[in-house]
C-alpha cells in the first residue's frame, strides 16, 4: 500500500478516531434494534464518511480506510 504525502500522521489520526466512533455507535445501534432509525443512521453515517474519504482522497484514502480495517458496509447490510 502507497500513501501519499498529504496523509501525515494527523490526518490519519483524525480519520482513524472518527471511523471508530462511527463504527461503535453503529455496533451499539444494531445491537439494541437492528432495523430503527437510529441504526439506519449510524450505517448512513459509516457510509458518508467512507465516501467522503474516496471524494477528498481518491484510491489513497480508500487504501487508508482499508489499512484501519473501516468496512466499506458494516455487518447486517
Amino acid at each position: 500500500m502507497q500513501i501519499e504525502a498529504h496523509f501525515d500522521a494527523e490526518t490519519v489520526k483524525r480519520l482513524e478516531e472518527q471511523s471508530e466512533l462511527l463504527l461503535r455507535t453503529y455496533q451499539a445501534d444494531f445491537a439494541k434494534d437492528p432495523t430503527s432509525p437510529a441504526t439506519e443512521t449510524s450505517r448512513s453515517n459509516m457510509i458518508a464518511l467512507r465516501h467522503s474519504i474516496s471524494q477528498i482522497y481518491g484510491a489513497a484514502g480508500l487504501d487508508v480506510a482499508n489499512a484501519m480495517s473501516f468496512p466499506s458496509m458494516p455487518d447486517g447490510v
